[in-house]
């Protein structure tokens, strides 16, 4: 049985050798060595990944090593057997000799077993510490991926913010050098609107304050007449009379909001879709930032209107920074200027002239005052809806209401852009509220980029010039003239009238006269009837006759009665007279002085018009 033990442990030594012989190793050394390979999970996790494969290895190996030992204790019982039958050679003797030597190393791969299983039970500890650490590490990843999301958010907005301000920046810049432009612009040249100019503004200052004040302080005008001679109607005229771009063209003005499409209407009717013709040489928000009078010229020439009507040139460059963006960095720009006049080579301007509006945008007061003053000079006023839009701009409605005097027209634009059942409602709901508005529009017009040219074209060859503009002076004149005449009339007649009163009043005085006399001789009658008689037998006094008595009292009741009655109503109706000759005669001085007035206005009106005509 000895024999059988040593057997055993020879077999069981040779399995542990091949078991764990070659793949001995010193799992501290590993341990420490993977400790110091980093804190970073992504080594922790190959360190696993390692562990793993050495495990499957050593599976792989104790697999072979098992078959191996069977195979060696099959073998080992045949030699068992061998022996038992009491036949031991050479070779299990010395096998049996090495005996001792396999139990000292079979213990101490014992000891190394029992040190490997220690390194690694530390080693999953330590692994498992490490699996939190990764744990914390990858939340602290997290947390600076956060924080780096909001530091990039920060640094995106106030790249955005620095962007904002470079861009505030150059408008600023932008604005400033077109103020400077616009201050430093060059006055035109042209010797005859630089005498033009005084002599209109100064027959108009004359109309409006001499001529008006007199006028107006003779006769009572109606609104109307009022209006056409001393408002709108003079404004018209002076509009006409230094514009020589309007002179003689119809004048139409486009209106609406900003990108209601006005710019491409315009640019249509320039070119009157002949490719050869240019289109207006600007932008859209250049033409509608300030009201541009767009005229036929025999070549391009930008230039713009002070508001005391001051013509100054610019170049293309400075008027093409005119946009909507800049003007809002210049408070106050209607200061500077009035309107833009473009005048370029165009045979579809001939006869036309075209103001381009920024509209009546109800946000900027100044866009509204600058297009208030210039609409009423055109002929007739197109307001361009966008069909898209679907509203009508309330403030809009009350601005034209209360200051437009023109024939109104609507466009209806971009309808290419809707059914035509949605177009209808749109143009329905713009009449509703336009009618409810108590505006009159003359025409409505649906256009767009593919609709006929002459669906535009027809209404505005159908619009009449106002010729009353051209004819404003003569008309002036004759109506100065006319009450002048009637003045004139009016102190004739008052001469009369106190000529008809003196009369009266002298027949009066006559009458008056008489009536002193005769109650003087009654007064003396009465006085000479008692007569003074001497008697020799009584006292000496007056006496009379009963027919005497009679007589004087009769006379006496004469003179109480009817000679005081009538010469106290005499005397009242002199009185009467007089004051009635008084006031006719200041009445003919007052007519007089009104005539005189009137007769200086009206030489000094055609003094003024005959020198603006030389």
């Amino acid at each position: 049985m000895t024999i059988v033990y040593i057997i055993l442990a020879f077999v069981v030594g040779i399995v542990l050798a091949k078991l764990f012989g070659g793949t001995k190793r010193t799992p501290s050394t590993s341990v420490q060595e993977k400790g110091k390979s980093g804190d970073k999970s992504a080594e922790y996790l190959k360190q696993i990944e390692s562990y793993k494969a050495e495990i499957e290895s050593l599976k792989k190996k104790q697999q072979s090593a098992l078959d191996e030992a069977n195979s060696k204790v099959e073998n080992l019982n045949k030699q068992l057997q061998a022996a038992l039958d009491g036949k031991v050679d050479e070779s299990l003797k010395t096998q049996l000799a090495e005996t001792d030597k396999l139990k000292k190393k079979i213990k101490n791969l014992e000891d190394d077993l029992e040190e490997m299983e220690d390194d690694l039970d530390s080693a999953k500890k330590k692994l498992k510490t490490k699996d939190v650490e990764a744990k914390g590490l990858q939340d602290e990843l997290d947390k600076i991926n956060k924080n780096y999301k909001v530091v990039s958010e920060e640094l995106e907005k106030a790249r955005e913010e620095l962007n904002d301000k470079i861009n505030e920046l150059n408008l600023k810049m932008e604005s400033l050098t077109f103020v400077q432009e616009i201050l430093t612009a060059k006055q035109s040249s042209d010797a005859s609107i630089a005498k033009l100019y005084p002599k209109i503004d100064g027959l108009s200052d004359f109309i409006t304050t001499e001529l008006q004040e007199t006028v107006c302080g003779i006769y009572n005008l109606k609104e109307d007449a009022k209006e056409a001679l001393f408002g709108d109607g003079l404004k018209s005229w002076v509009a006409t009379a230094k514009k020589d771009w309007i002179k003689g063209k119809t004048s139409i003005a486009f209106v609406g909001e900003f990108s209601a499409g006005k710019t491409s209407i315009v640019n249509r009717i320039l070119s009157q879709d002949d490719p050869n013709v240019p289109l207006l040489p600007v932008s859209t928000k250049a033409t509608t930032a300030i009201p541009t009078y767009i005229s036929g010229g025999v070549g391009t020439i930008y230039q713009f209107f002070t508001p005391d009507n001051q013509l100054k040139n610019l170049d293309e460059k400075t008027f093409k920074r005119v946009n909507k963006e800049v003007l809002d960095q210049v408070q106050g720009m209607s200061s500077l200027i009035q309107y833009f006049v473009m005048k370029y080579k165009n045979p579809n301007l001939q006869s036309l002239s075209i103001l381009d509006t920024p509209g009546f945008n109800s946000n900027d007061k100044e866009d509204a005052e600058r297009t208030i003053g210039v609409i009423n000079e055109c002929d007739a006023l197109f307001w361009v809806f966008d069909v898209n839009a679907g509203t009508v701009n309330r403030a809009s409605i009350n601005l034209i209401k209360q200051h437009l005097h023109k024939p109104l027209y609507v466009i209806i634009n971009k309808v290419d852009t809707k059914a035509t059942s949605e177009v209808d409602k749109v143009e329905s709901l713009i009449r509703k509220t336009l009618s409810e508005a108590g505006l009159t529009v003359k025409g409505f017009i649906r256009f767009s980029s593919k609709a006929p040219l002459a669906d535009i074209m027809n209404p505005i060859k159908s619009v009449g010039r106002d010729s009353a503009k051209d004819n404003y002076l003569e008309t002036l004149i004759d109506a100065v003239q006319s009450w002048t005449n009637a003045q004139e009339q009016d102190v004739v007649d008052a001469k009369k009238e106190a000529d008809r009163l003196l009369n009266i009043s002298n027949n009066l005085v006559n009458s008056y006269n008489t009536a002193i006399r005769n109650l003087s001789n009654d007064c003396e009658t009465v006085a000479g009837i008692p007569h003074f008689e001497e008697h020799l037998f009584r006292k000496d006094g007056y006496e009379m006759s009963i027919y005497d008595y009679n007589r004087m009292t009769g006379l006496l009741q004469t003179i109480c009665g009817t000679r005081c009655d009538a010469l106290c109503d005499l005397y009242n109706q002199q009185m009467e007279a007089r004051g009635e000759l008084e006031q006719a005669w200041n009445t003919h001085a007052e007519e007089r002085v009104q005539w005189q007035r009137l007769n200086e206005c009206l030489n000094m009106l055609k003094t003024k018009v005959n020198d603006l005509k030389k």
